[in-house]
């Protein structure tokens, strides 16, 4: 363990982060983040939710346990994008919590990966020769328990970052957006679980819907920035489906003005689908 000060805590107002950055150690809390949009009111309808025969549709949430619903098959690639995207999400939560001063919550987040869900990536990540996947996790799972200095945390999650990177790089861009698609309908279902009866019932789950969205988010931008134009218009739909989940968060510990609404994800991830409706299926 590293000595240093305790710091107060922060509160961080999610909806003035801008999604992804947290991946990055220069980042800060008072990113900005687009405010919602006039858009977001469409997002109430049917229309969006049940918008023709989707690819992976609602159902890849978590159920009891946490443990993500297997309803209907999922191509393996699309499956392992989705679950890393879950691992990630989780450190994403755990990483905004730990430097906002919430060491509690943080621990909780950077533990969840390793002890509950690593068993569903340890084969394929073998298979890439990747399953140093395992000790990365438990190094940071670990450097958090210990309350090391966040110079340390950061390092740590980049480590991480950087060997689900290679995965990723070792699939076809269409398996890794059915994989974000999938991850922003477990978002959605953690939402839902997260406010229950129109309030803050699981924060838990509130913030890991938070970090999934980010995941989501940072990749989306990633591909908008593609030299295959037609991936980049993807990529470019994604963000603004994403641009209008920011109205349905408040700060990280729930509090604020904003809408609870989860439909507003679901219709994210529907959009997100009619937008990668060109891409090759599997």
């Amino acid at each position: 363990m590293t000595d240093r000060p305790v710091k107060p805590r922060r509160v961080i107002d999610v909806r003035r982060l801008t999604l992804g950055t947290l991946a990055l150690a220069a980042a800060t809390a008072q990113a900005g983040l687009p405010d919602r949009t006039d858009a977001a009111a469409a997002l109430h309808g049917p229309e969006d939710v049940s918008a023709g025969a989707l690819w992976l549709a609602a159902g890849e949430g978590e159920g009891e346990g946490e443990g993500e619903g297997e309803g209907r098959a999922v191509n393996t690639d699309a499956a392992l994008m989705r679950d890393l995207g879950f691992i990630e999400g989780h450190l994403r939560a755990g990483l905004a919590l730990y430097r906002a001063g919430d060491l509690a919550a943080a621990k909780t987040h950077m533990g969840h990966p390793i002890k509950e869900k690593y068993d569903a990536v340890a084969d394929p990540m073998e298979d890439r020769g990747l399953s140093r996947l395992r000790d990365e996790l438990s190094a940071l799972a670990e450097a958090a328990e210990a309350e090391a200095a966040t110079d340390e945390i950061d390092g740590k999650f980049e480590r991480v970052r950087a060997t689900i990177t290679e995965a990723r790089d070792g699939v076809t861009e269409a398996q890794r957006v059915r994989g974000l698609i999938a991850l922003t309908r477990i978002a959605g279902d953690e939402y839902t679980v997260a406010t229950e009866g129109r309030q803050i019932a699981n924060l838990h789950e509130y913030q890991d819907s938070w970090g999934f969205l980010q995941v989501v988010d940072a990749q989306a931008r990633a591909l908008s920035g593609s030299e295959d134009a037609a991936l980049a218009r993807v990529g470019e739909r994604m963000l603004s489906a994403l641009e209008t989940t920011g109205a349905v968060f408040g700060n990280l510990q729930g509090r604020g003005n904003f809408d609870m609404a989860p439909d507003v994800i679901y219709g994210a991830a529907a959009r997100m689908e009619l937008a990668a409706a060109g891409l090759p299926k599997p």
